[in-house]
């Protein structure tokens, strides 16, 4: 363990979570590890000024509303140099499952996309949906974390879609690719990334298509309902191999720049018709302590925020010191 740091050289990180994300993020093993490292995190009250609060060298945060947006906007006027991790904006356009995944089509990397998929404002837009192919995935529009947003539904066929769906307009329809039962999860903490793999949504067989009709479910299952029982011949493959490392980097730099963000993991699957990969959700500062060694992950990830820091307060220094006297 490093000496400890003198105060002159303690980068103050304050936090603004829900309490949920505190008890999980902010363990004891974790912030003693970076305080260690020179590192000290300050607890935020959101009721209050974060001028009257602080000084802050720099702010995490997963709280929203136009209040708070204020309030670091006037914090970040009169600290220029305090790093916000993330700005209000680019979080925003992760709470729209239609805008979170326009980046990626952006990257023009080889074998990576999104799935088709298709916006429906109101019930007359469905009909739209016959550009699309059973089965799909119906998704609420808004991905904010409400409870609504949680709300995901399998579809089978055009009874399901018109008369099985509790979800109302406006929602997403995204087509449903096979993928062997396994979801690849890419954490990224500004340059860090790594994979794990979960298990996802078992395959559907033309066997399962073909009986759906017959079922009481309306041609609709919610995810919850799915299970092995629906889809007894579809098993998970196990032999499903790993992203590259190097693709996966690439994918996560041009995420990270496109959609201005340090903190965030990206779902996706690989199809198993083809080599391609699919990028099916991203989401904003995820459960980064589900990492066994998160505790130096994310204290190193806060090092080089203070490294960059360091370096715009020093470049700023530099650019307001006047020639000396001739």
């Amino acid at each position: 363990m490093p000496e400890f740091q003198p105060e002159s050289s303690i980068f103050r990180v304050g936090y603004a979570l829900p309490p949920r994300k505190i008890e999980a993020f902010m363990v004891p093993s974790f912030i003693n590890y970076a305080k260690g490292q020179g590192i000290d995190f300050i607890p935020i009250d959101v009721s209050k000024p974060l001028n009257e609060q602080g000084p802050f060298d720099c702010i995490i945060h997963k709280h929203y509303g136009d209040e708070w947006n204020l309030n670091l906007d006037e914090y970040s006027t009169h600290n220029p140099n305090a790093t916000i991790i993330d700005r209000p904006s680019a979080i925003q356009r992760l709470h729209n499952r239609i805008s979170m995944l326009e980046p990626v089509s952006q990257l023009n990397i080889p074998n990576l996309s999104i799935p088709n998929q298709l916006l429906v404002q109101d019930s007359e837009s469905l009909k739209a949906a016959n550009n699309l192919s059973f089965p799909m995935i119906v998704k609420s529009l808004q991905a904010d974390g409400a409870t609504a947003a949680h709300d995901m539904s399998l579809v089978f066929n055009h009874e399901g879609l018109t008369k099985g769906l509790k979800l109302e307009p406006p929602m997403v329809l995204q087509q449903f690719v096979n993928h062997g039962g396994i979801m690849f999860k890419v954490y990224v903490a500004g340059g860090y990334v790594t994979c794990v793999e979960r298990s996802s949504l078992p395959d559907v067989s033309k066997e399962t298509m073909e009986k759906m009709p017959l079922a009481e479910s309306n041609g609709v299952l919610s995810f919850h309902q799915i299970s092995g029982t629906v889809v007894a011949n579809d098993i998970v493959d196990e032999k499903l191999k790993m992203p590259e490392p190097e693709f996966l980097d690439e994918v996560a730099k041009g995420l990270r720049e496109g959609l201005g963000l340090h903190l965030f993991n990206f779902d996706m699957i690989k199809d198993d018709t083809s080599d391609d990969y699919l990028v099916i959700d991203i989401n904003y500062f995820p459960g980064f302590e589900k990492l066994h060694d998160f505790e130096s992950v994310m204290t190193d990830f806060f090092l080089n925020i203070q490294k960059s820091h360091e370096e715009k307060m020093t470049n700023d220094i530099v650019k307001t010191k006047k020639p000396a006297d001739v």
